[in-house]
């Protein structure tokens, strides 16, 4: 299973379904109680960890004794007593109530700015995230017709396999998947904020809310970036020197015929990407020349499986769209 939800798992999403067709698909975005009532309404204990040793007994024959583990304890649902994974007896669990604790003060926190977008567990439970949306989207002056939505992520495994985390994303966790993705890309941005492991819920809060004031600011970072470079006229040889050096010509030892034929190729499929309908308002401009790359890089550039254009386009996207913005700025 892709999406690893079985049937002990919960989950929803608002308005828009996953594309497993799973979970509960809600109208309108939840309370915290509702939001934690579908997708996790129980918490991980830990309980002693014992080996079944045999024993002959002269007298009664074989028998089994137990004897607990030292140094390690069971993760189990509350719920239904099934073991998520086994822990040192140091790791300090953080419960799904305390998650939903610490999601509950970012939104009240933010003043009902952010809203619970999606929620549930993986794989039985040993894996759960929290999803929380920016109640207005990401427009930028000048490119109104593009939204970002910026979301922020709690992630937890109670399998002992990962750290308890905060990410800022552009990726909508629904499924394991999308949430290895969001993995990948919190990695790749740098937005990935690790909560320690102490026993006070207090100070984890406290680590979530600057982790949130630290996402807002990047949000602001990149539009004020984006607004200036909408703004920012290039001309022509400006726009000619950028594509000859996002799609550079091959080394001299690898510059076959076919090889300069394929670059060149390259580069007239950019300049239609760029001088085509789509980015028609964005002409001229260095986030026109930003927003043609990402294009070109997610569609219109040669893929030699479906899989290497998912790759492209959904795990190395931000990676990709910086270089393209470092470059814009620099011709």
């Amino acid at each position: 299973m892709a999406h690893g939800i079985t049937a002990q798992d919960g989950m929803f999403s608002v308005r828009e379904p996953a594309w497993h067709r799973l979970g509960v698909v809600l109208p309108e975005y939840p309370t915290r109680e509702e939001a934690q009532a579908i997708s996790m309404p129980w918490d991980p204990v830990t309980v002693p960890v014992f080996t079944e040793e045999p024993i002959l007994d002269p007298q009664a024959g074989p028998m089994t004794d137990f004897h607990e583990v030292p140094g390690y304890r069971a993760v189990q649902r509350s719920d239904t007593g099934a073991t998520l994974g086994v822990v040192s007896d140091t790791y300090e669990p953080v419960s799904n109530t305390e998650m939903w604790d610490i999601a509950e003060a970012l939104e009240g926190e933010s003043s009902g700015d952010v809203m619970f977008e999606t929620a549930g567990s993986l794989k039985g439970g040993s894996k759960v995230w929290i999803l929380i949306r920016l109640k207005r989207p990401l427009m930028l002056k000048g490119d109104e017709k593009t939204a970002t939505i910026p979301y922020y992520a709690l992630q937890n495994a109670h399998d002992g396999s990962g750290s308890f985390r905060g990410q800022a994303l552009v990726t909508r966790i629904v499924c394991q998947n999308t949430a290895q993705l969001a993995d990948i890309e919190a990695k790749q941005r740098g937005t990935s904020f690790t909560f320690r492991h102490t026993r006070n819920v207090k100070d984890r809060i406290a680590e979530a809310q600057q982790a949130l004031a630290g996402w807002r600011d990047s949000v602001e970072e990149y539009r004020m970036l984006s607004e200036h470079m909408v703004n920012e006229p290039v001309s022509i040889d400006q726009a000619g020197e950028f594509v000859e050096r996002f799609i550079p010509d091959p080394p001299p030892a690898t510059a076959t015929d076919r090889v300069m034929r394929n670059a060149a190729e390259a580069r007239g499929q950019w300049r239609g990407i760029y001088m085509g309908e789509a980015n028609e308002r964005l002409l001229g401009t260095r986030w026109g020349l930003v927003q043609a790359s990402v294009e070109y890089l997610q569609w219109a550039r040669k893929a030699h499986s479906e899989e290497t254009r998912f790759q492209r386009s959904m795990l190395t996207q931000n990676r990709l769209m910086q270089d393209a913005m470092e470059l814009a700025k620099a011709v």
